[in-house]
């Protein structure tokens, strides 16, 4: 999901040199910030699931360009009745450790996520599960079952609560240690808080043999302005993040990648409270951002999309035709019936997020006169207000962990926890839920229509921009790439054999 953790750690070339016995053969990778948790039950925000898909090893996995397939899981059966899951886990599965895998331990995160008296961040999306009848047949076999069918488990199950975990385990992550057993292709050795993590290659990972990069050095470094120094000088192979200002400068030391990710950019309404509560208000807010759209995603100068539907365009099988599009009207004569409006806009910080607020500033104060306030928080100041009193307008950003397009439109269901504009619609409650069990592209396609319909004339949220991600990567990598998550997976990659 779309969260950023705000750290704030200057760092020169040298702070990262020569802990590791060979420095030439560590992979070092960059991220804007560090997890804000690192216990698989409580993993929500973008850094945490791309770390866990290195460090945590899931019954089902999404590959290097975003293909669903088996992680643990050898093969399963499913009843009927299409409750009930007999689930074959594969044979000879161990822990770092050299523990071997048991079955229960899969069970025991199941009946973790069900019976945790803290809501785990993503339990609105999981199914209830029948713990009565769940259990285990036999070392590498169980039969999970739910209550009623779900046609997304198999997406559920690549997630980090899913991960087997074991006793000796859970007291680590309640003192914030990574440093634990793993099924993964590798394991966390070392952590400094706001500073690094140390990953080693798990010899007894299952594809063991395919992993070619023995040790991954993960640094926790948002300044921008050291990053293209660190790279040039080689002290950094990867970067999550390509700097605006320094593209040009990254792009003749490094490859450049531009990755769309199933995530949206999208400005809220408190529709509770005025000024947003009228929807007049909220569909001339929505009319300039649709004249503006393609304008201010050149602005950005971060390769990201236009966003003319909630859903972003990575998931879109076909063009939607949508009544009352989200695109401008096509004449201006309502204008002058607006009021001289004066509401407050909150953000968590970040050059982007200002660029498009003040952006957004200048052109409502040029066209209706309005008079937008910008607040911008520290992340978990945002996140905390959205949770109890919003502003009148908010930005927010929802990444997809898993890839359907239900996951994206359930933000905005009436009980959803992430639903802070307020607004409730019986109608798309019900689209959603069917959409949730839909397995055919076809029908897919005309549901989506039909929700994308009603958010363009009930306008809750503005759609901004589908986000892009932009990585870099030194010349001595091989092998990279980023799936629409993200999400980088270390296993793929080797060093070059030779660097011209």
């Amino acid at each position: 999901m779309h969260r950023i953790v705000c750290l704030f750690i200057l760092l020169c070339p040298l702070a990262f040199a020569g802990n590791e016995k060979n420095d030439s053969l560590v992979l070092r990778i960059q991220f804007g910030s560090e997890p804000t948790q690192y216990d698989p039950l409580f993993l929500e925000d973008g850094t945490a699931l791309r770390l866990a898909a290195n460090v945590i090893a899931t019954p089902f996995e999404y590959d290097g360009a975003g293909n669903l397939r088996n992680g643990l899981v050898r093969d399963y059966l499913l009843s009927r009745d299409k409750k009930k899951y007999t689930i074959h886990f594969k044979k000879n599965l161990k822990w770092s450790d050299g523990v071997k895998f048991h079955s229960n331990q899969f069970i025991a995160a199941v009946r973790r996520l069900v019976n945790e008296p803290v809501k785990s961040a993503l339990s609105d999306l999981f199914p209830d599960f029948d713990l009565q009848k769940t259990r285990v047949i036999d070392p590498l076999t169980v039969e999970l079952v739910l209550k009623t069918p779900d046609a997304q488990l198999k997406n559920w199950l690549t997630l980090p609560p899913f991960s087997p975990i074991r006793d000796d385990m859970i007291e680590s992550f309640i003192k914030r240690n990574p440093v634990v057993p793993t099924l993964a292709a590798y394991q966390v050795v070392d952590y400094k808080r706001e500073s690094h993590l140390l990953l080693k290659k798990n010899p007894e990972f299952e594809g063991a043999d395919s992993v070619a990069i023995d040790q991954v050095k993960i640094v926790f470094l948002k300044d921008e302005s050291s990053l293209y120094p660190l790279l040039r000088a080689g002290d950094l192979d990867i970067l999550c993040k390509v700097p605006v200002l320094q593209y040009e400068q990254i792009r003749k030391v490094s490859k450049v990648t531009d990755v769309p990710v199933e995530a949206v950019t999208y400005l809220g309404f408190n529709t509770r409270k005025p000024p947003f509560n009228e929807l007049k208000n909220r569909k001339a807010f929505l009319d300039l951002v649709s004249i503006k759209r393609e304008e201010l995603a050149l602005m950005l100068k971060t390769g990201e999309l236009p966003a003319r539907t909630f859903l972003p365009q990575i998931l879109m099988q076909s063009p939607v035709q949508a009544s009352g599009s989200m695109m401008p009207s096509s004449q201006n004569k309502n204008d002058e019936q607006l009021d001289r409006l004066v509401f407050n806009v909150q953000s968590d910080g970040g050059l982007r997020n200002e660029m498009i607020l003040q952006f957004l500033q200048s052109k409502l104060k040029d066209r209706y006169s309005w008079k937008m306030k910008i607040e911008n928080l520290e992340w978990k100041a945002h996140y905390s207000r959205l949770k109890t009193a919003p502003d009148e307008v908010f930005r927010f950003g929802w990444q997809n962990p898993v890839s359907d397009p239900y996951v994206v439109y359930q933000v905005l269901k009436s009980d959803n926890v992430n639903n802070f504009t307020g607004w409730k619609n019986l109608e798309y409650d019900r689209l959603v839920d069917e959409l949730r069990q839909e397995t055919k592209m076809v029908k897919k396609a005309k549901l989506i229509e039909r929700l994308e319909t009603i958010l363009a004339k009930e306008v809750p949220v503005v759609p901004i921009v589908h986000q892009v991600l932009r990585f870099a990567n030194s010349k001595r990598i091989e092998g990279f790439r980023a799936n629409p998550f993200g999400v980088i997976l270390f296993r793929e990659l080797r060093f070059a054999k030779k660097v011209n």
